[in-house]
């Protein structure tokens, strides 16, 4: 029985063995040889195999794995820049101290780099080299496990997005208004939770977006302008005939936020009343909600985000004592990481949430 040879030049013996797959290196390409029965002659072979020939692939276009370090050392690795130290990290991941550190410095021996230093302290922080190589791990293990919640769950993943924000903007502003999402969109459900201090978005928080207010100076996100606001005074009106003019502050009680940028001596000054002692004097509460709340219970005058107050304004609950607003400026921002997978949940959630931000009712 005679075999032949795909490709095979004119002049080569066949090779006369049972069907079989090899390589062969030509040289300057390399390309598979399929070994199957032949023909009657050499000929009759290279007639019936032309067809299923396939020109030499060149090394260039050869498509190759990059080399990559070990990737458990490298989430070690990114996780002890995270943390700052390797026992944080043990405690996250699982292990002994030790056991990070060895790994630790076998990425260093795998990169030819050192990665961490002794800082003050003897704490361990990260080379120019290593922030940079924690950075990009970061980054690249948050695109892994976000594509792997997509892949997982499927369908049901991307009909959900997660959004967190402090108490007081969930309750007083977007709570409110998520029926008119609900009726726009009712194939996605919105997931809300909340915190005082920013959780960066991402696959490694499971938030899709945040919303906050600040200068939107945040590290290692993207954050989107939603809406300016202005700081107002607001009272219940059972407290209103004692305040007819400015000057009057002095004789309320005056609620102050524990936020530092929310300052009733800022905004003495601006309504030209200057910085004076009374202004420092009153309860302190840890959010906008708590200071309604206080207003509403007839407690003294709070100084809150306009936006936030609109609710209660609208029905005369609560009420501005004075005409003339001094507008010290507050911005809402829309928060996203830096490199997301969106979905159709997150994207319609998103342009709805610009939408209602113009909208000021």
């Amino acid at each position: 029985m005679r075999y032949c040879e795909l490709g095979q030049r004119p002049g080569q013996p066949a090779i006369e063995r049972g069907l079989a797959q090899r390589s062969v290196d030509d040289g300057d390409s390399r390309h598979v040889s399929l070994l199957f029965h032949a023909g009657r002659d050499e000929g009759d072979c290279l007639r019936r195999t032309s067809a299923l020939s396939s020109p030499p692939v060149s090394p260039r276009h050869t498509l190759t794995t990059p080399r990559l370090p070990p990737l458990e050392a490298v989430r070690m690795f990114e996780t002890v820049v995270r943390l700052g130290s390797t026992v944080a990290a043990a405690h996250e991941l699982g292990l002994t101290h030790g056991a990070v550190s060895r790994r630790v410095r076998a990425l260093e021996d795998n990169l030819g780099a050192a990665l961490l230093s002794r800082g003050r302290g003897g704490r361990l922080v990260p080379t120019e080299t290593g922030a940079r190589f924690a950075e990009a791990a970061n980054h690249a293990f948050a695109l892994i496990a976000e594509a792997a919640q997509s892949a997982g769950r499927g369908s049901a993943r991307r009909k959900v997005v997660r959004i967190n924000t402090t108490a007081s903007f969930a309750s007083l502003w977007l709570i409110p208004r998520l029926k008119r999402f609900r009726a726009r969109h009712p194939a996605f459900e919105a997931w809300i939770s909340e915190s005082q201090s920013l959780i960066e978005p991402g696959a490694h928080s499971a938030i899709d977006v945040a919303i906050r207010s600040g200068n939107g100076r945040w590290p290692g996100v993207k954050a989107e302008k939603l809406m300016d606001d202005v700081l107002i005074a607001i009272a219940a009106p059972s407290i209103k005939q004692r305040l007819r003019k400015p000057a009057d502050l002095a004789r309320v009680t005056l609620l102050h936020d524990e936020d530092p940028a929310i300052s009733w001596l800022d905004f003495t000054d601006r309504l030209g009343l200057g910085r004076p002692d009374w202004a420092t004097s009153g309860p302190r509460l840890a959010s906008t909600l708590l200071l309604i709340q206080a207003a509403l219970a007839g407690d003294g005058v709070a100084l809150v985000p306009e936006r936030l107050a609109q609710t209660h304004l609208a029905k005369a609950d609560l009420i501005t004592p004075f005409t003339v607003k001094p507008a010290q400026p507050l911005t809402h921002w829309l928060v996203r990481p830096q490199r997301a997978l969106s979905s159709p949940a997150i994207r319609a959630f998103t342009t709805w949430l610009r939408a209602e931000a113009t909208n000021k009712t």
